[in-house]
């Protein structure tokens, strides 16, 4: 497979993770408050929460991914995802490399644990449910990149 085909098939498969994440965010929306005690909440509540931000992380691994198969395939170097970054921003794939640099670091924080005390968790949570659109909006950016770098001809992949 080239690396086209590659980012093909990565794109597809970030749109299924797109309605994934979109049923989990909009679960946790419907009920969510940022000043809501978690021990008030149900086990499907807290469940649909474990959901949301291993989606929401999972979808932003990919999208970085992505990013990175596009920089390859054109020569750019990707060495340093900031290298990465900054083809981004000249492809205006994305505006500023300090804003998903912030929701990278969501990303780690979902990942990795996040503090027990309940106002950060909140707080935490609350910023997973605002940043998801960018999120949205990274991988459509993506994907209109890719439909007029890399056009499909008569059903068949161009390179």
């Amino acid at each position: 497979m080239n690396g086209i085909e590659a980012l093909r098939d990565k794109l597809n498969q970030l749109q299924k993770m797109r309605r994934h994440l979109a049923y989990s965010h909009d679960k946790v929306a419907a009920w969510w408050r940022v000043d809501a005690d978690f021990d008030g909440w149900n086990e499907d509540q807290l469940e649909s929460l474990t959901a949301f931000k291993g989606r929401f992380a999972e979808f932003q691994d990919h999208v970085a991914a992505a990013m990175k198969l596009i920089a390859n395939i054109e020569g750019e170097d990707a060495r340093l995802f900031t290298y990465v970054l900054n083809y981004m921003v000249q492809l205006e794939i994305i505006a500023d490399m300090n804003d998903w640099q912030a929701v990278r670091g969501l990303r780690n924080t979902a990942t990795h644990g996040y503090s027990e005390l309940e106002t950060a968790k909140a707080k935490h949570f609350d910023s997973l449910l605002q940043h998801t659109n960018y999120l949205y909006e990274t991988a459509e950016g993506l994907a209109r990149f890719v439909a007029g770098t890399y056009p499909l001809k008569n059903g068949n992949k161009s390179i």
